[in-house]
This record gives structure tokens, C-alpha cells and sequence, in this order.
């Protein structure tokens, strides 16, 4: 009997391999069709039960030079970056150099206002009321000349009071590397590569803090299949890390791994998927929540997904962790706008090995509606925008036919900021989004006219606050840098 039930078990076994290896050959086919969307290269990687059950790479890193891609080629992950980050304030945090629940001014030498209240957790969290904030510096153009410091001075400012909105911060996690630098006499780069990286075996991973990169790395395209110049993100923490696909699968396995490690505690682990600020909204992905370096999330079919995506000029990838499959997927593709794409093979990569799994959306603005004449926002607001300590007179006229109007009263009219503009606002309960063309008056600000204004306002009764974010072009971004607005309703339409 028990030789039958091995002779069984070895078919069953053989079945699946063989279904396995099938539906890898269809994978990798679709994969190789995406190339001719301009899509210079994409790696991509699964594992299941701590194992790497496929991986492969298709096209050229460096496409100018003939260098094609490799499973062991590091790759630019924009904000997938943020859970590696974070792996590394939690080991801190277990050694009891920091603790997480004390004021993020103590450890940041200087860098924070005593006055400011955030902990550590929060900034993990993005609950730290710290707002939207990027400075890509490319090769060749100009940038503000300003240090990593003084950037922070004049773009960390409290957006939302710490704890009450999850608003996803750059300058956030930039603090946060900072604060791995201070507390451990180390450099973020050095600190995660020894306590992190080679840990772990990740051989081809790396954190850059400089504009130099290192060779053999994929090289950047945009969207159309244009090579772009070098580019570096001012805040390190938040975007700066290079990992090949193989790596990268890896750390999610040591993430889904319950075993002991000298890295994290398995409690460490589960709390970075799980914490949630108690009280505060949490506005993307719908049902979402950010915990400490993770998005999380429990499909209406019960499954836990833990993810982490990230987008940048010359950058889309995405990681994807199932807990209770115990199945990672990561994918990585060295050109900007082609999350849809990395999603989609995600999805494919864990079709791949479990073939009843219903595929997973990541769509940031889930949970949003048009703005519908909704009672909660009708009527006339009037306020401020302060730029460069400035205040700007400002109102905004939310009507029954469902447009909303932001006027600048005061300013006159020109090509860079409209003195009125109309504008399709989407909103989640209290939380509001819209975008205007224009650029706002900003020392710092690189582009105008042709740049656009992104709203970020929380409601609480009669006030609206929160960010007007000058955005420097899709096509080629060079900054999102926020300013404090705060409105309050003087008129409610009926």
C-alpha cells in the first residue's frame, strides 16, 4: 500500500510539473510580446514555500550596448526600495537602538523640529502627516541647489496633524534613511548592505547615494523606448535601491519565512504587514493599508496580499507577497509608465502556481468616486496657499453640477498659474483629489508654464486642508513639491 500511494503521489507530482512547465512556456511567450510594445527588458521571478520556482529575463538592459538582460541584473526599483528601507529600521528596532513609538526628532540629529511630534512608526506608516514630495536631478540639467537638509526644512512641513491621514511621503522615508545613517554611524548604503543584503544573500542588490551608477546595471528608457540620462532621487530612503529579480524574490521570501533569522523576528515581520494607525484614514487602494514599508490587504475572497509597487523615470516594478500561500512574485521592467504591464505578469507569475487564484488589482484611486455634488463638499471655500512663506488668497467653488473651481483672486493672470480653473475632483469620504494645469510660484519649481497642480485636501466639517503639489510633466518628471493650503467654508450652496 504504501508503495502504491508513492507510485501515485509520483504521477500527481509529475502532473503538476508538467502543467507547471506549460504554463511557464505560455508565460514566457507573453512576456516576449511585450517586448515589442517598446518595453526594452523585463525579469521577473516566483517562489513558493521558500523556493524559486521560476525566473528568467527577456531583452536588453542596455539596448544601445547589446547587453541583454539576466536574472542577476540589478534593476532600479523607485519605491519598491521602501520595504527594504524599512526591513532595516526594524532591525535597529529590535536592537534596541531606536524605539519606534518615540518621537522621530530625537534620532534625526537635528534634521526635526523638537516642536514636531511624529514617531518613528509613523513615518514608517506614512501617518507622520509629512506630505507628497520627489526631486529627481538628471544628468546634465539643472536642479536646485539646495542639500538634502534644506529640502527637507522647506517641504517637511505637517500637511495633516501626525496620525490622522496615511499620505504616502517620499520625504518621509528619505527622514527615515536618515535616521538609519545617524543611529547606526553608518551609511544608509553601507547598513543595508551589511545588515541586510548580504544576510540575506542578495548579491545583486545595492542602494545608491550619489547620481553615479555602478556598471552592468539596466540601463533607464521612458515610456516610447527612448534611453534616458542618469537620474538620482534626493531622498535615498525612498527610491535609490538597484536589485536583480533574483534578489529581489529573495527578500520576499525571508519575508513569508517563519523561521528564526538574525535579521528580523518573525514578530517584526508580521507587524510590518499588518500595523495599522489606529484612527486614521487610510485613502488609496480602497480597502487597503499601509503598515511599515508594506501595503496590505484582504480580497473580498478572503486572501492576504502584501505588496509594494514603484514607478519612476525608467522604473516599474512591483513585488507581491501571499502569506498564506506562501508564494512571492516580483517583476521588474527598466522603463517608467509599465506598472499595468508589471502587474499583469505578476498576476500571470502567480497563476502560474496556483491556478485557482483570482487575479489582484493595484489601482491607487480604488475607493474614489467623482465628485457629485456630494452635501459634505457644496458651496464656497476661502482660504490660503502659502508658497515660500507666502500666502496666496485662495478659494474654491464646489457647485450642484459637480465641478469644482479654484480661483487665485489676487494673482494676475498668466501662463503659469490660471487665475480660475474648473477641474473633475474625485473624493473618498473626507478625502479629496484633482488636478489643475498650471505651475505654482515656487522658487524651486522647474517648469513653466506646462506643469500641473495636484490636490491632496482633507475635509474636517467646514475646513479643507492639506497640499497643492507643483507637478513638473508626466513626460519627464523633475519634482513634486508641496505646499500647505488650508480653506474654510464660508457659503454652503443648496
Amino acid at each position: 500500500m504504501f508503495i502504491r500511494r508513492l507510485i501515485v503521489l509520483g504521477l500527481l507530482l509529475s502532473s503538476a510539473c508538467a502543467h507547471r512547465s506549460s504554463a511557464f512556456r505560455d508565460l514566457d511567450a507573453a512576456i516576449e510580446k511585450e517586448l515589442a510594445n517598446a518595453i526594452p527588458s523585463i525579469a521577473v521571478a516566483v517562489a513558493r514555500n521558500g523556493s524559486i520556482v521560476h525566473q528568467a529575463a527577456f531583452g536588453f538592459a542596455d539596448a544601445e550596448a547589446s547587453r541583454r538582460a539576466t536574472v542577476s541584473t540589478p534593476y532600479p526599483l523607485a519605491s519598491v526600495t521602501k520595504p527594504l528601507v524599512a526591513t532595516g529600521m526594524m532591525v535597529l528596532a529590535e536592537r534596541k537602538r531606536v524605539d519606534l513609538d518615540l518621537p522621530a526628532h530625537q534620532y534625526a540629529g537635528g534634521r526635526v523640529q523638537p516642536t514636531e511630534r511624529y514617531t518613528l512608526r509613523q513615518l514608517l506608516n506614512h501617518t507622520a502627516g509629512l506630505p507628497t514630495y520627489a526631486t529627481i536631478r538628471w544628468s546634465g540639467e539643472a536642479s536646485p541647489s539646495h542639500d538634502a537638509a534644506t529640502m527637507f526644512h522647506r517641504y517637511g512641513f505637517a500637511a495633516h496633524p501626525p496620525g490622522t491621514v496615511s499620505e504616502y511621503s517620499n520625504i518621509g522615508y528619505g527622514l527615515v534613511g536618515h535616521i538609519i545613517a545617524e543611529q547606526s554611524g553608518q551609511s544608509l548604503a553601507t547598513f543595508l548592505e551589511r545588515e541586510v543584503f548580504r544576510p540575506l544573500g542578495m548579491r545583486n542588490t545595492m542602494m545608491l547615494e550619489s547620481a553615479a551608477v555602478p556598471p552592468g546595471v539596466a540601463r533607464k528608457y521612458d515610456a516610447s523606448g527612448k534611453a534616458l540620462p542618469e537620474t538620482f532621487n534626493d531622498t535615498p530612503g525612498a527610491g535609490n535601491i538597484y536589485a536583480s529579480v533574483h534578489d529581489l524574490v529573495r527578500f520576499g521570501m525571508f519575508h513569508l519565512d517563519d523561521r528564526p533569522s538574525r535579521v528580523l523576528s518573525r514578530a517584526a515581520k508580521e507587524a510590518m504587514r499588518s500595523y495599522v494607525e489606529p484612527g486614521a484614514l487610510y485613502p488609496y487602494y480602497d480597502s487597503s493599508r499601509y503598515g511599515l514599508g508594506w501595503y496590505f490587504r484582504t480580497t473580498a475572497n478572503g486572501t492576504r496580499v502584501v505588496w509594494h509597487e514603484g514607478g519612476m523615470p525608467g522604473a516599474s516594478s512591483i513585488l507581491v507577497l501571499l502569506p498564506d500561500q506562501k508564494i512571492v512574485a516580483a517583476v521588474l521592467i527598466n522603463a517608467n509608465d509599465r506598472n499595468d504591464v508589471a502587474q499583469s505578469i505578476a498576476n500571470r507569475l502567480i497563476a502560474s502556481v496556483e491556478p485557482a487564484m483570482q487575479p489582484l488589482t493595484f489601482v491607487p484611486t480604488d475607493g474614489f468616486v467623482a465628485y457629485d455634488a456630494q452635501p459634505a463638499y457644496l458651496g464656497r471655500w476661502e482660504g490660503a496657499l502659502t508658497v515660500d512663506g507666502r500666502a496666496l488668497r485662495c478659494t474654491m467653488t464646489f457647485d450642484a453640477g459637480g465641478k469644482v473651481t479654484v480661483a487665485f483672486p489676487d494673482r494676475a493672470a498668466d501662463d503659469f498659474l490660471p487665475r480660475h480653473s474648473t477641474f473633475n475632483a474625485l473624493v473618498n469620504g473626507d478625502l479629496l483629489l484633482g488636478t489643475i494645469a498650471g505651475t505654482l510660484p515656487g522658487s524651486d519649481i522647474a517648469q513653466k508654464p506646462g506643469g500641473y497642480v495636484l490636490l491632496r485636501l482633507v475635509r474636517r466639517g467646514d475646513q479643507l486642508s492639506g497640499t497643492m503639489i507643483a507637478y513638473a510633466s508626466p513626460e519627464g518628471l523633475r519634482h513634486l513639491y508641496p505646499f500647505a493650503v488650508s480653506l474654510r467654508r464660508v457659503h454652503a450652496a443648496r
